[in-house]
């Protein structure tokens, strides 16, 4: 068995990804969150932090990397994806120029857990249009 960004167990042979999935989140330290981030959930007490990189099942393409903050005691979540792109070729290495991106935190309640609240963020991205 396995477990779908739902945070609902299912067999290997029922899982339904949807349009995205990610590997297990992993748990940071706020100093590796990203500065608007940290910024939005300032002044919360018991806040976690997590990141995830985030793949188009379709075609199979990295879409980014969506770092969420969890206050369970609020019951609240807070998440932004930070994604790259070449902005330009280095003129003396001929090695690429990227732009790190990221955009605005978005809070939303959400009293169950990390996997939930990623699979909410991303859902409010397909809404958005970022996401396909």
């Amino acid at each position: 068995m396995r477990e779908q960004p739902t945070g609902e167990a299912v067999k290997d042979d029922e899982w339904d990804p949807g349009s995205v999935m990610w590997p297990p989140e992993k748990e940071i330290e706020v100093s590796a969150a990203h500065e608007s981030l940290a910024k939005a959930v300032a002044g919360s007490r018991g806040v976690r932090f997590f990141t995830a990189y985030i793949i188009d099942v379709p075609s199979d393409c990295f879409l980014g990397d969506v770092q969420m903050a969890i206050d369970d005691v609020a019951g609240e979540a807070c998440g932004i994806l930070l994604t790259r792109h070449v902005t330009g070729v280095d003129a003396e290495t001929g090695d690429p120029v990227f732009a790190d991106e990221a955009t605005r935190p978005f809070k939303f309640p959400c009293a169950s857990g990390v996997e939930k609240a990623i699979s909410i963020f991303c859902e409010k991205l397909r809404l958005a249009g970022i996401f396909p």
